[in-house]
C-alpha cells in the first residue's frame, strides 16, 4: 500500500515536471510572437527605455535613412561585453524600424579581411580594433546616409559607452535628417577648437554643439553680431573692449539669447606654462560688468565656491609623501541639486565644476531669477588666492568654513532690460549706421543663461579619455555636454531633442562610503595641523639648540641634551598619535567595506540556500503527514 502511494506520487511529481517544462516553452513562444516590442527596465537611468524625443525624431523623418551596420562574425571573441552590446544594437536597431515605419533601412555586413565590405567599412569611416585571440580586426560600427547624399558614422561601439547608445544611435539619425541647423555665435577666450600650432584639438563641447547646431567662432571687435545668430555662447571673454561689449548688449537688446560662460578664476587660461606663474589676467567679470549689472547679477570676483558634499579626492605631493585628499574646489553636484520640472535639467545626473563662482540677484532689479543649479548646505567660501598659486588642497580643506548656505552656480534671467548704454554707443564705435539702430530697452522679453564656471566646458572637467586599439575615445563621466545642449535648446526653442542625452553617465559614486571618507578626511586633516604644528616646533626647537652649539662652538649642556632628547621622543609620540587618528577615522569605512563585500558575495548563495532548505523542509513534512494520515 505504502509502496503503491510513493509510486502514485512520484509519477505525479515527474508529470508536474514535465508540465512546467511545457508551460515555460510555450510562454516563451508566446512572449517572442506576441511582446517583441515589450521592455522592462528597472535601472535608475532608463538607460534600456527608447526616450520620448527619440521616437519624435523618428516618426518625424520624411525619408529613408540608410544604415550600414559592419559587425565582424568573430565579435565573440572579444568578450561578454560586446557579445551583450552587440545583442542591444541589434535589438535598438530593430525598435527605430518599427517606430519610423520602415523608413530607417539597416544592412549588416561582415567586413572579413581583404574583402570588398572590409573597403566599404574604411571608406565610410568605421574604424577596426585588434583581435588578439585571432590576430585578426573586429569592426563594429556604423554608417549613414540620406537622400541628399550627406554622410555620418559611428567609427566604433565600444562597452565603455554602452550608457550612450541610443543617444550615439539617434544623435547620427538626427544629423541626417536635418541638414538645416540653428546658428550659435562663440566668443570668447577660451580655446574651444584647440590650437592647431601646438597640436592642441578642440574641445569635445564643440563636437557635441556641432552635431545640433551650426557653429560661428568670432574673433576680436565686434561692430555688431549677425542677425543670424540665435545664441550667443560667451566663453569666459576677458578681452573685450568697449565696442564688442556694446554689440552683446544691442544683441540683447534685439532679442538675441545669451548663454555665457564667466569665472572668478579660470584654471585652464591660468595653467602655467613651465615658465612660473601666469602674469594677472582681466576676467569677464570685470570686462563685462555694466552688462551683468543691467542684467541684474552680482558675481563676486575674488570669491569661489568650496563644496564638501561632492569634494573630489585628488594627489598631491606633501612634505616627502604623495597623499590623496579631498579638493573642495573641484565638487560635482547630484539631481537634488538642480531645479526640477525644467527642461535645462531633463536627464541630467551628475554636473562638475572647477572653482566655480556663485550668483546673486542684484538688489532692486526686476528680472525674473530662477536658480538652476546650487551647491549643497555643506559649502563655503574660498577666497581666489588660495587656488591661483600653488594651491594647498589639504589647508583648503581643513579652513573651509561652511554656513549651510546653498550658492546658486547656474541661473537663469528672464524679463526686460534696460541697455548698459543709456548715454548710447561708446566713443569707440565709429560706424554711423549702426549707432543709429541703438535700443534703449528690450521689444521682448531678454532670455540669458549665466554659468559661474568657465571650466565647465573643459574636457578635463567631465571627460575621461581612454586608449581602445590605438584610437582615443573619449567618455563623459559628467553630464556636462548635455546642460550646455539643454541651455541652447531652452534658448532657441528647439525641444524637439531635449530627451536626447546620455542615458546615466560612466561612473557613479557609493554616497555613504564617500560621506565616511569626507567627514574621516577633513577630521584627520584638522587634527593633523594641530600635530604637524607640535611636531615643526620640536624640530625649530632642536635646530636652535644645534645653530647655538656652532655659532659658539660650545657643547651642549646636560639641559640641552635633556630638551632635545623630550622633544625627540614627542615628536615620536606625536607621529604615533598621527597615524593612530588615521588609522581610527578608517574603522568605520573598513568595516563597512568588508560588510558589503561579505553581503555581495555570499548574501545570495546564502539566501538561495535557506530558500531550498525551507522548500525541502516544508516538502518533508507534508509528505510525512500525508503518510500518516494513510495510515
Amino acid at each position: 500500500m505504502r509502496s503503491s502511494s510513493f509510486m502514485n506520487r512520484l509519477s505525479l511529481s515527474w508529470i508536474s515536471v514535465a508540465l512546467y517544462v511545457v508551460c515555460f516553452i510555450c510562454s516563451n513562444i508566446l512572449v517572442d510572437a506576441h511582446l517583441t516590442s515589450a521592455r522592462l527596465d528597472l535601472t535608475q537611468d532608463r538607460t534600456y527605455t527608447i526616450s520620448e524625443a527619440t521616437k519624435q525624431i523618428l516618426e518625424e523623418i520624411k525619408e529613408p535613412i540608410k544604415l550600414r551596420l559592419y559587425s565582424s562574425a568573430g565579435i565573440e571573441d572579444m568578450g561578454p561585453d560586446y557579445t551583450s552590446l552587440k545583442t542591444r544594437i541589434d535589438d535598438l536597431l530593430g525598435e527605430y524600424i518599427r517606430i519610423s515605419k520602415g523608413l530607417i533601412i539597416v544592412e549588416t555586413l561582415d567586413p572579413k579581411r581583404y574583402s570588398i565590405e572590409e573597403d566599404l567599412a574604411v571608406s565610410d569611416g568605421v574604424r577596426s580594433i585588434p583581435n588578439v585571440i585571432k590576430s585578426s580586426q573586429i569592426f563594429l560600427g556604423l554608417s549613414g546616409r540620406n537622400s541628399t547624399n550627406g554622410r555620418y558614422a559611428i567609427p566604433h561601439f565600444a562597452p565603455e559607452r554602452s550608457a550612450f547608445l541610443e543617444y550615439d544611435l539617434t544623435r547620427l539619425i538626427y544629423d541626417l535628417s536635418n541638414t538645416k541647423k540653428r546658428i550659435v555665435g562663440i566668443y570668447g577666450d577660451l580655446p574651444l577648437n584647440g590650437d592647431k600650432t601646438q597640436r592642441l584639438p578642440a574641445w569635445m563641447i564643440v563636437d557635441t554643439i556641432e552635431r545640433f547646431y551650426e557653429t560661428q567662432t568670432l574673433f576680436g571687435t565686434i561692430e555688431k553680431f549677425n542677425d543670424e545668430i540665435e545664441v550667443l555662447l560667451l566663453a569666459e571673454p576677458g578681452e573685450l573692449d568697449a565696442t564688442t561689449v556694446y554689440a552683446i548688449d544691442q544683441f540683447v537688446m534685439r532679442g538675441g539669447r545669451v548663454l555665457a560662460f564667466v569665472d572668478p578664476f579660470s584654471e585652464i587660461l591660468n595653467a602655467s606654462t613651465g615658465n612660473g606663474p601666469q602674469p594677472p589676467r582681466r576676467t569677464s567679470l570685470v570686462t563685462l560688468k555694466p552688462l551683468l549689472k543691467s542684467w541684474g547679477i552680482d558675481l563676486n570676483e575674488r570669491q569661489i565656491i568650496g563644496d564638501l558634499t561632492g569634494a573630489l579626492k585628488v594627489q598631491m605631493k606633501k612634505g616627502n609623501q604623495i597623499i590623496a585628499t579631498e579638493y573642495p574646489a573641484w565638487f560635482d553636484l547630484q539631481k537634488e541639486n538642480f531645479v526640477q520640472n525644467e527642461i535645462i535639467t531633463s536627464n541630467l545626473s551628475i554636473l562638475s565644476f572647477r572653482t566655480a563662482g556663485h550668483l546673486q540677484k542684484r538688489v532692486g532689479t526686476k528680472v525674473d531669477w530662477q536658480p538652476i543649479v546650487w551647491s549643497t548646505s555643506k559649502a563655503g567660501i574660498i577666497d581666489v588666492a588660495q587656488v591661483e598659486y600653488a594651491p594647498d588642497p589639504t589647508e583648503i580643506l581643513s579652513n573651509l568654513k561652511t554656513t549651510g548656505d546653498k550658492f546658486t552656480l547656474v541661473a537663469r534671467i528672464r524679463g526686460a532690460l534696460d541697455t548698459a548704454f543709456p548715454n548710447g554707443p561708446p566713443k569707440s564705435l565709429i560706424n554711423n549706421r549702426i549707432r543709429k539702430q541703438h535700443r534703449a530697452k528690450t521689444d521682448t522679453s531678454a532670455a540669458i543663461i549665466i554659468v559661474s564656471d568657465a571650466d565647465f566646458l573643459s574636457d578635463t572637467t567631465w571627460i575621461e579619455t581612454k586608449n581602445l586599439g590605438g584610437q582615443e575615445l573619449k567618455i563623459p563621466f559628467s553630464n556636462n555636454g548635455d546642460l550646455v545642449l539643454n541651455a541652447l535648446d531652452q534658448l532657441t526653442g528647439s525641444s524637439a531633442m531635449m530627451g536626447l542625452r546620455g542615458r546615466g553617465v560612466s561612473k557613479r559614486r557609493f554616497e555613504i562610503i564617500d560621506n565616511m571618507e569626507r567627514e574621516a578626511e577633513k577630521k584627520y586633516r584638522s587634527k593633523e595641523k594641530i600635530l604637524i604644528s607640535r611636531i615643526k616646533a620640536n624640530e625649530n626647537l632642536i635646530k636652535n639648540i644645534q645653530k647655538t652649539e656652532l655659532k659658539k662652538g660650545v657643547t651642549f649642556t646636560k639641559e640641552h641634551q635633556k630638551n632635545i632628547d623630550n622633544a625627540r621622543d614627542e615628536m615620536l609620540q606625536l607621529r604615533m598619535e598621527l597615524r593612530q587618528v588615521q588609522f581610527s577615522l578608517r574603522e568605520d569605512i573598513d568595516a563597512l567595506k568588508w560588510f558589503l563585500s561579505v553581503l555581495n558575495i555570499w548574501g545570495t548563495p546564502s539566501l538561495i540556500c535557506l530558500i531550498v532548505l525551507v522548500i525541502v523542509g516544508v516538502r518533508s513534512y507534508r509528505d510525512k503527514h500525508f503518510i500518516v494520515n494513510k495510515l
